[in-house]
């Protein structure tokens, strides 16, 4: 073997077998940390690591590639099988995990909404898998909900997910709604909220559920963001989903409320990263899902059977069997 070969396969002893960190490799080894990361995706490729995936959750390829040309998405993955609501958000959650971790890396921030997607995903994202991360920061993208369950809620996802990823968070804290111009104006100038949305214009991934104003059990509404009248008024205008607490139509046209003043990021920053991933499942969250698809506000979908088999027949699309 060439003093190069010799190398990578020391390194990836180390690291593979071993279950050294990279920083405990650089250590060792006298190499910096970039290196070592580099080093290690050198492996793979020449392959003098072989990786091979036994993933507990089966995906269906077909499908995936389907949505994926069918709606000109970045990529999609569509979780197998036919399941309760709340298996099949948890089964999504450890896919979008799964992608996650194949697209970030150091020095990158993160920004996110809120919801049981969010809730989901941080359930089941082991910290362990993040360790060799530095630098990653979590960026808030939307105002608070205040009221309902805390664990959905923009402001403490961004923290549960900054820890298990062994990073820094930029919160909002100010709710996502109200109903003053000038009450707006003055949190908006507020310098650590002004800084916060700044941010969030310019984050690398983003992570999302997508809101359904046909559910009942929305995040949204079941924190009483808006009330019956409110919510029967949007859905006169024609919305149908919500992302950022911004209603849109089917095309992903914002749908406002009069009067109603939102703090958050603009649904144009959900076009601006280079991997924007909504996450949704259940057949029912099909026409909210294909609203923000068809709005290009995500480009990675991380989604059940169910969900992908309505949106296709939506489109007009033959789904296979």
């Amino acid at each position: 073997m060439s003093s190069r070969t010799d190398l990578l396969v020391r390194i990836s002893e180390l690291y593979y077998q071993q279950n050294l960190s990279q920083q405990d490799i650089s250590k060792i080894t006298g190499i910096s940390r970039p290196t070592i990361s580099r080093l290690l995706d050198e492996a793979k490729e020449i392959g003098v690591v072989e990786i091979i995936v036994h993933s507990p959750i089966n995906k269906n390829p077909q499908l995936s590639h389907l949505v994926r040309t069918t709606f000109g998405l970045r990529d999609a993955v569509i979780v197998a099988g036919d399941y309760e609501f709340d298996q099949s958000l948890t089964r999504c959650a450890h896919c979008a995990v799964d992608f996650l971790s194949t697209v970030l890396e150091n020095n990158m921030s993160i920004g996110i909404s809120w919801g049981r997607a969010l809730e989901a995903l941080c359930d089941v994202l082991e910290p362990t898998d993040y360790s060799d991360y530095y630098n990653v920061t979590v960026v808030q993208m939307v105002g608070c909900l205040g009221t309902g369950n805390p664990r959905v809620d923009g402001l403490e996802l961004a923290l549960r997910l900054s820890k298990k990823v062994h990073g820094t968070y930029s919160n909002i804290y100010a709710p996502v709604y109200v109903d003053s111009e000038l009450v707006y104006s003055y949190l908006t100038a507020e310098p650590q909220i002004e800084a916060t949305l700044k941010k969030a214009g310019s984050v690398d991934i983003i992570l999302t559920g997508i809101g359904s104003l046909n559910d009942a059990n929305g995040s949204l509404y079941k924190s009483g963001c808006y009330n019956a009248e409110e919510r029967k008024e949007l859905m006169r205008r024609g919305a149908v989903s919500s992302l950022l607490g911004r209603m849109f139509d089917i095309n992903g046209n914002e749908v406002q409320l009069d009067s109603r003043y939102v703090i958050s990021a603009p649904l144009e920053a959900m076009r601006t990263p280079a991997w924007s991933i909504g996450i949704n499942a259940s057949a029912e969250k099909a026409e909210c899902t294909l609203a923000a698809v068809r709005g290009k506000y995500i480009n990675v979908l991380v989604a059940d059977e169910a969900l992908a088999r309505r949106m296709l027949e939506m489109e007009g699309v033959a789904v296979p069997e």
